[in-house]
């Protein structure tokens, strides 16, 4: 199965950390071709020796976020159509933690048309866009090709989400095609992140005005939930989950332990983890709280990392 690899790239240090290179290696296994599309603007010979090495560096201004770093390589890669596989990808995450071939050849025996690692249902149904893959019938339809034609960049994140995230499974879906992801949830899994939205909608509902608290509660907690949050510790053990989200360990946006997680990844997976910690001390200046975030750590107590806690 010939397959090309766009896999999106940024650094505010211009560097390239080991989580990526190890990436780009995992990837050099079974990918035909790789393209690297880096907005670090990076320049240091020894760090681009470390790409070169591994894939094709693509160099782009910082701009437009990852979507137009994926329409920059797949510009760059050419005639798409001798691929029986097209994947965009982006450096946002720690894996595999199971060999791509192992996720490659699961998927190439569901009969689905474009998949990615994960979907949720979150404002509407999507794959998340850290990694799609679109078989050959996709990539040649009148739909993927005027999606990419007509992206404008976009310098607003939730936008970018709204617009292109949302936009391309919309697409997708709306050509008549059908997505999937390798991932899927088991009844546990539901009941467990369902547990897990419902203690985040407790703790962000006295964020609201006072007098929007219970309204702000009942519609938190019934919002459809992320999985690589809710359910990033389904990575350890059987890594049914096989990675990682570098947001999740850096913003634990539902509270639940990330410290505890990224240890028990740690030691679970120590070459894929080799680094991460250190990566996320380096760049945490320039990635602040995010608008309407919990912040701090997790203040969870022996019940709570029962029922709801990371790595429990």
């Amino acid at each position: 199965m010939r397959t090309l690899v766009v896999m999106a790239h940024y650094d505010p240090d211009a560097m390239v950390a080991p989580h990526v290179l190890y990436q780009l290696e995992a990837w050099g296994e079974v990918a035909d071709r790789l393209l690297l599309v880096s907005a670090a603007g990076l320049r240091d010979p020894a760090v681009i020796d470390a790409v070169t090495s591994r894939a094709e560096l693509v160099n782009r201004g910082n701009e437009g976020y990852d979507f137009y770093s994926y329409k920059h390589g797949l510009e760059a890669a050419g005639d798409l159509s001798g691929y029986d596989l097209v994947v965009i990808c982006n450096d946002s995450y720690v894996g595999p933690l199971v060999p791509w071939s192992t996720i490659l050849r699961t998927m190439a025996d569901r009969p689905v048309d474009a998949w990615g690692l994960t979907e949720t249902m979150r404002r509407r149904r999507h794959v998340q866009s850290y990694f799609y893959a679109f078989r050959p019938w996709v990539v040649a339809s009148q739909g993927f090709t005027r999606f990419w034609a007509d992206m404008q960049i976009l310098s607003d994140r939730s936008q970018v989400i709204r617009v292109y995230e949302l936009g391309l499974s919309r697409a997708i879906l709306d050509a008549g095609f059908e997505i999937s992801s390798y991932y899927t949830e088991s009844a546990r899994d539901r009941r467990t992140a369902r547990a897990r939205h419902v203690w985040w909608a407790v703790h962000r509902a006295p964020l609201r005005p006072k007098g929007k608290r219970l309204s702000s509660l009942s519609r938190f907690a019934l919002e459809p939930w992320n999985p690589m949050s809710a359910l990033a510790d389904r990575a350890l053990g059987d890594a049914r989950l096989p990675v990682v989200k570098i947001d999740t360990l850096r913003y634990d946006p539902y509270r639940l332990g990330s410290q505890a997680l990224l240890t028990a990844c740690e030691r679970h997976y120590p070459q894929a983890f080799d680094g991460v910690r250190e990566f996320l001390e380096r760049t945490a200046r320039a990635y602040p709280a995010r608008p309407g975030e919990l912040v701090g750590p997790a203040q969870l107590g022996p019940l709570a990392r029962r029922v709801v806690g990371y790595a429990s």
